[in-house]
Order: C-alpha cells, then sequence, then structure tokens
C-alpha cells in the first residue's frame, strides 16, 4: 500500500484530495496543527511544518506529498514562499515527489485567451510574482536533483467543499435563489476547476509518477466559461430560470476598507475582465481520460 502525506488536509482542495487518495486504496496521513485531527480514515501527522526532519520523523516512509497548504491572501506577502519553501523542504527530507496545484495568477493581465503549459509567465501583481517565485524554486531544486514536483496547474476551485472560493462565497452564493453574480462581464471566459475532479486527476498522475520527469507541467482543463454558460448549465440542473447580476467594482473597494481578505484580492479583480482558457493535450496522453463532470452536474452540487 502506497502512502501519501497531505499538506494541509484539513483545507478546501486537501480534504478533497486525501478523500480521493483514500478512495483508491492509499494509506493517507495529514499534517494538521497540534490538538486538530484529520478527516475520517486520515492519519493525524502533529508537526512543525518548519522543521522538515521533525516531519520526516513524525510520518516515517512516504511515496507522495500533496502540497495543498493555503495561505490566507492578507499575509500572502510575508509568509506565502517560506511556506512553500518549507513544503519543498519536507518533500526533500522525505525523498517524496511533490505534487502542487499551480494558478493562473503566473500570466498576469497580459495573459492571452489559451493557456498552455508552454505560455510564457508575466505576473504583474504582488500574488502572481510570489506564484513565479514559488514555481521558480521547486523548479531549480529539480534541476539539481532535490526535489521532484509536478505542478497541476488549474482555475478558481469551485465545489461543496470550497465555500470560502469565489464560487461559493461571490458568484453562485445566491444560486439557491436563482441568481449568479459576477465581477466582470456576462461572456468573459474565466478558467474553473471542480474539486472532485481535480482531485481525481491528482491522484490519476500519482499512480504514474514514476514515469515522469523530475519538475513536470500539466494544465487542469475543467470548465472554461462564462458567467452566462454558468446560468445556463445552472438553469438545466435546478430546472428553473437563473439570472446573472453584476457586483460593481465600487462594493469590493468599499468592502475593502474594512475587510483585509477583500483589500488583498482587489489586484486579482483583472481576472474576471481578462478572457482565459487553460488548454492541456498532454494530461490525457499520460493518465488516460481526464475526469470532468458536466458542468450542470457540477453546478448542481453547490445547492
Amino acid at each position: 500500500m502506497k502512502t501519501v502525506l497531505v499538506l494541509g488536509a484539513n483545507g478546501g482542495i486537501g480534504k478533497v484530495v486525501a478523500r480521493a487518495f483514500l478512495d483508491k486504496g492509499w494509506r493517507v496521513l495529514g499534517l494538521v496543527r497540534a490538538g486538530k485531527t484529520a478527516g475520517e480514515g486520515i492519519i493525524p501527522i502533529h508537526a512543525d511544518l518548519f522543521d522538515a526532519a521533525a516531519v520526516a520523523r513524525a510520518t516515517g516512509p512516504v511515496d507522495l506529498v500533496f502540497n495543498g497548504l493555503n495561505v490566507p491572501y492578507p499575509v500572502w506577502a510575508e509568509k506565502a514562499l517560506p511556506t512553500y519553501t518549507a513544503a519543498a523542504d519536507i518533500c526533500e527530507a522525505l525523498n517524496a515527489r511533490q505534487i502542487y496545484p499551480g494558478s493562473v495568477y503566473n500570466f498576469g493581465s497580459s495573459m492571452p485567451p489559451v493557456l498552455t503549459p508552454q505560455t510564457p509567465f508575466a505576473a504583474d501583481t504582488l500574488k502572481g510574482r510570489i506564484r513565479v517565485s514559488i514555481e521558480a524554486l521547486f523548479r531549480e531544486r529539480a534541476q539539481a536533483e532535490r526535489l521532484r514536483t509536478i505542478v497541476i496547474r488549474a482555475g478558481d476551485f469551485f465545489g461543496s467543499e470550497a465555500p470560502m472560493s469565489w464560487m461559493g462565497a461571490l458568484v453562485a452564493k445566491d444560486l439557491g435563489k436563482g441568481r449568479i453574480v459576477t465581477p466582470g462581464k456576462r461572456t468573459t471566459i474565466h478558467a474553473w476547476a471542480f474539486l472532485p475532479d481535480l482531485a481525481a486527476t491528482i491522484v490519476k498522475l500519482a499512480e504514474v509518477e514514476t514515469t515522469l520527469g523530475a519538475y513536470e507541467v500539466f494544465h487542469f482543463e475543467s470548465h472554461n466559461v462564462s458567467a452566462k454558460r454558468l446560468a445556463e448549465a445552472a438553469r438545466f440542473a435546478l430546472g428553473r430560470k437563473v439570472t446573472v447580476g453584476h457586483m460593481p467594482r465600487i462594493m469590493f473597494s468599499l468592502i475593502a476598507l474594512l475587510d483585509p481578505f477583500m483589500r488583498a484580492a482587489l489586484e486579482m479583480l483583472y481576472l474576471w475582465d481578462v478572457p482565459h482558457a487553460l488548454e492541456e493535450p498532454r494530461l490525457a496522453e499520460v493518465i488516460g481520460e481526464v475526469p470532468r463532470t458536466p458542468l450542470s452536474e457540477a453546478m448542481k452540487t453547490l445547492l
């Protein structure tokens, strides 16, 4: 039986990925804070994230590490790079492959409408530049034969396990009332990633990771759709009319005066103005059929 260590096991993506590994028969360890438990079937590991040797002692041999760490927006500038460096140190101490979910932040506000693993980075926000630095760290350690990493780049997460995502907290917050809200235009294409499908894809990559190079990048082509298309899918799922509303930018600015999260998120609002879609033909060649729940079914899980 293979063993995976999930960093951020109690986070939105960590919980879903851990469950996906459990369903496929893996032994799952979850690094959690002292006094915290992990989900059912997950063995809790209580050790300091910033002490790689202590984590390695607590886990024993591990075949794979899933890096599901989540650094809150307001402290990204200070804590993101040190946190992900600590994750890399843990993988080195365990001599285990890392799977890391990347984002579209790396491409910046001038990004083209179609993003492939070959699209150059052009980050022009603080969080985007830090994301580029994180991946550069992983790539440099891979080139030095210290760390093996798979980056699986995805759009905005959504699903029932991610209530604080853009989808859960804003776009589909009032879906039960027949309403979707967008900060951008109704027709702007936006990259989304349905969490259960992303988790299943991560497990598939884990099962073939020994056939891959030291540093691999894949794009997860889940649902590249507009708010209008989301409403159409939700209308089909609910069997009722679903309207699309617009949240004016001034509202974000006003909320940001009191909300540190929103204040830190303001620089990312371009993602609702610039059309972008993730594309990846190679992933299916590596793992076979890529999991993709129909959009209407995915939207239905949000109710």
